[in-house]
Protein backbone atom coordinates (compact mmCIF):
# COMPACT_ATOMS: atom_id res chain seq x y z
CA UNK A 1 0.00 0.00 0.00
CA UNK A 2 2.84 2.41 0.81
CA UNK A 3 4.33 2.10 -2.67
CA UNK A 4 0.90 2.40 -4.25
CA UNK A 5 0.36 5.94 -2.97
CA UNK A 6 3.86 7.01 -3.91
CA UNK A 7 3.69 5.55 -7.39
CA UNK A 8 0.40 7.26 -8.19
CA UNK A 9 2.30 10.52 -8.23
CA UNK A 10 4.74 9.40 -10.91
CA UNK A 11 2.33 9.21 -13.83
CA UNK A 12 2.46 12.81 -14.96
CA UNK A 13 6.21 12.66 -15.62
CA UNK A 14 6.70 9.02 -16.54
CA UNK A 15 7.56 9.79 -20.17
CA UNK A 16 9.89 12.74 -19.80
CA UNK A 17 13.49 11.69 -19.02
CA UNK A 18 15.12 14.88 -20.36
CA UNK A 19 17.15 16.99 -17.88
CA UNK A 20 15.51 19.97 -16.24
CA UNK A 21 15.97 23.30 -17.99
CA UNK A 22 16.77 26.54 -16.22
CA UNK A 23 13.95 29.02 -15.77
CA UNK A 24 12.71 31.67 -13.43
CA UNK A 25 10.36 30.40 -10.73
CA UNK A 26 7.54 32.64 -9.56
CA UNK A 27 6.80 33.18 -5.92
CA UNK A 28 4.59 30.43 -4.50
CA UNK A 29 1.71 32.84 -3.94
CA UNK A 30 1.65 33.67 -7.66
CA UNK A 31 1.79 30.07 -8.85
CA UNK A 32 -0.56 28.59 -6.27
CA UNK A 33 -3.87 28.79 -8.19
CA UNK A 34 -2.39 27.04 -11.21
CA UNK A 35 -0.57 24.48 -9.04
CA UNK A 36 -3.79 23.62 -7.21
CA UNK A 37 -5.58 23.15 -10.54
CA UNK A 38 -2.80 20.91 -11.86
CA UNK A 39 -2.82 18.73 -8.75
CA UNK A 40 -6.61 18.46 -8.94
CA UNK A 41 -6.16 16.92 -12.39
CA UNK A 42 -3.25 14.68 -11.34
CA UNK A 43 -5.09 13.44 -8.25
CA UNK A 44 -8.72 13.58 -9.30
CA UNK A 45 -11.12 11.83 -6.94
CA UNK A 46 -12.51 9.46 -9.58
CA UNK A 47 -9.09 8.26 -10.73
CA UNK A 48 -7.73 7.90 -7.21
CA UNK A 49 -10.75 6.01 -5.96
CA UNK A 50 -10.63 3.66 -8.94
CA UNK A 51 -6.95 2.83 -8.58
CA UNK A 52 -7.23 2.53 -4.81
CA UNK A 53 -10.20 0.16 -5.09
CA UNK A 54 -8.40 -2.13 -7.51
CA UNK A 55 -5.21 -1.96 -5.47
CA UNK A 56 -7.19 -2.88 -2.36
CA UNK A 57 -8.63 -5.95 -4.08
CA UNK A 58 -5.17 -7.01 -5.23
CA UNK A 59 -3.68 -6.49 -1.78
CA UNK A 60 -6.42 -8.48 -0.09
CA UNK A 61 -5.90 -11.40 -2.46
CA UNK A 62 -2.16 -11.32 -1.79
CA UNK A 63 -2.71 -11.37 1.96
CA UNK A 64 -5.22 -14.15 1.68
CA UNK A 65 -2.79 -16.26 -0.36
CA UNK A 66 -0.48 -16.29 2.66
CA UNK A 67 -3.18 -16.97 5.24
CA UNK A 68 -4.37 -20.62 5.05
CA UNK A 69 -6.56 -20.27 8.13
CA UNK A 70 -8.58 -17.43 6.65
CA UNK A 71 -8.76 -19.23 3.31
CA UNK A 72 -10.29 -22.20 5.09
CA UNK A 73 -12.75 -19.99 6.98
CA UNK A 74 -13.89 -18.28 3.79
CA UNK A 75 -14.20 -21.60 1.96
CA UNK A 76 -16.44 -22.94 4.71
CA UNK A 77 -18.62 -19.82 4.64
CA UNK A 78 -19.58 -18.78 1.10
CA UNK A 79 -20.17 -15.07 0.83
CA UNK A 80 -18.10 -14.20 3.89
CA UNK A 81 -15.10 -13.00 1.91
CA UNK A 82 -17.22 -10.64 -0.17
CA UNK A 83 -18.97 -9.34 2.96
CA UNK A 84 -15.73 -8.55 4.78
CA UNK A 85 -14.01 -7.13 1.72
CA UNK A 86 -16.98 -4.92 0.90
CA UNK A 87 -17.16 -3.33 4.32
CA UNK A 88 -13.41 -2.80 4.69
CA UNK A 89 -13.04 -1.48 1.13
CA UNK A 90 -15.82 1.04 1.67
CA UNK A 91 -14.19 2.35 4.82
CA UNK A 92 -10.72 2.34 3.27
CA UNK A 93 -11.90 4.44 0.32
CA UNK A 94 -13.78 6.78 2.63
CA UNK A 95 -10.64 7.40 4.68
CA UNK A 96 -8.45 7.84 1.63
CA UNK A 97 -10.82 10.33 0.02
CA UNK A 98 -10.92 12.36 3.23
CA UNK A 99 -7.11 12.50 3.34
CA UNK A 100 -6.55 13.37 -0.32
CA UNK A 101 -6.73 17.15 0.24
CA UNK A 102 -3.67 16.91 2.50
CA UNK A 103 -1.71 15.07 -0.19
CA UNK A 104 -2.83 17.54 -2.82
CA UNK A 105 -1.67 20.39 -0.63
CA UNK A 106 1.76 18.84 -0.13
CA UNK A 107 2.25 18.22 -3.85
CA UNK A 108 0.95 21.66 -4.78
CA UNK A 109 3.56 23.30 -2.56
CA UNK A 110 6.34 21.35 -4.25
CA UNK A 111 5.10 22.33 -7.69
CA UNK A 112 4.76 25.99 -6.72
CA UNK A 113 8.35 26.07 -5.48
CA UNK A 114 9.93 24.67 -8.65
CA UNK A 115 7.68 25.60 -11.58
CA UNK A 116 6.45 28.83 -13.09
CA UNK A 117 2.74 29.48 -13.52
CA UNK A 118 2.98 29.12 -17.34
CA UNK A 119 4.80 25.79 -16.97
CA UNK A 120 2.14 24.56 -14.58
CA UNK A 121 -0.57 25.61 -17.02
CA UNK A 122 1.20 23.77 -19.84
CA UNK A 123 1.34 20.59 -17.76
CA UNK A 124 -2.33 20.82 -16.86
CA UNK A 125 -3.31 21.48 -20.47
CA UNK A 126 -1.49 18.33 -21.58
CA UNK A 127 -2.92 16.16 -18.82
CA UNK A 128 -6.43 17.34 -19.70
CA UNK A 129 -5.92 16.48 -23.38
CA UNK A 130 -7.00 13.16 -24.89
CA UNK A 131 -3.38 11.98 -25.02
CA UNK A 132 -2.69 13.12 -21.46
CA UNK A 133 -5.77 11.36 -20.14
CA UNK A 134 -4.71 8.20 -21.96
CA UNK A 135 -1.25 8.38 -20.40
CA UNK A 136 -2.65 8.88 -16.91
CA UNK A 137 -5.15 6.05 -17.33
CA UNK A 138 -2.39 3.62 -18.31
CA UNK A 139 -0.30 4.63 -15.31
CA UNK A 140 -3.19 4.26 -12.90
CA UNK A 141 -4.09 0.89 -14.37
CA UNK A 142 -0.54 -0.37 -13.90
CA UNK A 143 -0.56 0.80 -10.29
CA UNK A 144 -3.95 -0.63 -9.40
CA UNK A 145 -3.41 -3.97 -11.10
CA UNK A 146 -0.19 -4.70 -9.22
CA UNK A 147 0.61 -2.10 -6.54
CA UNK A 148 3.46 -4.09 -4.99
CA UNK A 149 5.69 -3.53 -8.01
CA UNK A 150 8.59 -1.16 -7.71
CA UNK A 151 8.03 2.31 -9.08
CA UNK A 152 10.39 1.52 -11.94
CA UNK A 153 8.41 -1.61 -12.79
CA UNK A 154 5.14 0.32 -12.70
CA UNK A 155 6.51 2.96 -15.03
CA UNK A 156 7.85 0.33 -17.42
CA UNK A 157 4.51 -1.49 -17.44
CA UNK A 158 2.63 1.77 -17.95
CA UNK A 159 4.98 2.79 -20.76
CA UNK A 160 4.57 -0.54 -22.56
CA UNK A 161 0.80 -0.38 -22.22
CA UNK A 162 0.72 3.24 -23.34
CA UNK A 163 2.85 2.59 -26.42
CA UNK A 164 0.46 -0.17 -27.47
CA UNK A 165 -2.49 2.16 -27.15
CA UNK A 166 -1.06 5.19 -28.95
CA UNK A 167 -2.46 6.26 -32.29
CA UNK A 168 -0.77 8.54 -34.86
CA UNK A 169 -2.83 11.43 -33.50
CA UNK A 170 -1.19 11.08 -30.07
CA UNK A 171 2.43 11.48 -31.09
CA UNK A 172 2.55 15.23 -31.84
CA UNK A 173 1.08 16.12 -28.43
CA UNK A 174 3.20 13.57 -26.60
CA UNK A 175 6.46 14.64 -28.25
CA UNK A 176 5.71 18.34 -27.83
CA UNK A 177 4.99 17.97 -24.15
CA UNK A 178 7.89 15.58 -23.55
CA UNK A 179 10.36 18.19 -24.74
CA UNK A 180 8.80 21.10 -22.90
CA UNK A 181 10.16 22.82 -19.78
CA UNK A 182 6.95 21.83 -17.98
CA UNK A 183 7.55 18.12 -18.53
CA UNK A 184 11.19 18.41 -17.61
CA UNK A 185 10.37 20.24 -14.40
CA UNK A 186 7.86 17.55 -13.44
CA UNK A 187 10.46 14.88 -14.09
CA UNK A 188 12.96 16.67 -11.87
CA UNK A 189 10.29 16.98 -9.16
CA UNK A 190 9.62 13.24 -9.04
CA UNK A 191 11.96 12.43 -6.10
CA UNK A 192 10.42 15.18 -3.96
CA UNK A 193 6.88 14.19 -4.89
CA UNK A 194 7.64 10.56 -4.16
CA UNK A 195 9.08 11.40 -0.76
CA UNK A 196 6.08 13.56 0.13
CA UNK A 197 3.61 10.90 -0.93
CA UNK A 198 5.45 8.26 1.08
CA UNK A 199 5.25 10.41 4.19
CA UNK A 200 1.54 10.96 3.56
CA UNK A 201 0.79 7.29 2.97
CA UNK A 202 2.81 6.17 5.99
CA UNK A 203 0.86 8.61 8.14
CA UNK A 204 -2.44 7.37 6.70
CA UNK A 205 -1.53 3.74 7.29
CA UNK A 206 -0.28 4.33 10.83
CA UNK A 207 -3.49 6.14 11.72
CA UNK A 208 -5.89 3.60 10.22
CA UNK A 209 -4.31 0.14 9.93
CA UNK A 210 -5.42 -1.08 13.37
CA UNK A 211 -8.96 0.18 12.79
CA UNK A 212 -9.15 -1.60 9.43
CA UNK A 213 -8.06 -4.87 11.01
CA UNK A 214 -10.65 -4.45 13.75
CA UNK A 215 -13.33 -3.71 11.17
CA UNK A 216 -12.39 -6.86 9.23
CA UNK A 217 -12.70 -8.97 12.39
CA UNK A 218 -16.03 -7.36 13.29
CA UNK A 219 -17.37 -7.89 9.78
CA UNK A 220 -16.41 -11.56 9.89
CA UNK A 221 -18.10 -12.00 13.27
CA UNK A 222 -21.18 -10.17 12.01
CA UNK A 223 -21.40 -12.48 9.02
CA UNK A 224 -21.11 -15.63 11.14
CA UNK A 225 -23.69 -14.32 13.62
CA UNK A 226 -26.11 -13.69 10.77
CA UNK A 227 -25.86 -17.34 9.70
CA UNK A 228 -27.13 -18.64 13.03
Amino acid sequence: MKTMFAAIMMGAAALVPAPVQAGAVLQASSARPEADRLVAVMLADAAMMDVAGRAFTYGMEQQLANDPATQKLYAANPGMKEHVAGQVRTEFLKVMKAELPALRGDVSQLIQADMTAPEITDARTFLESATGRKMAAQMYRSIGDKPDQSQEQMQQAAMASLMRSLTPEDYPALLAFGGSPAAQKLQALNPKITAASQVWSSRLIAANEARMKTLAAQSAAEFLKGKK
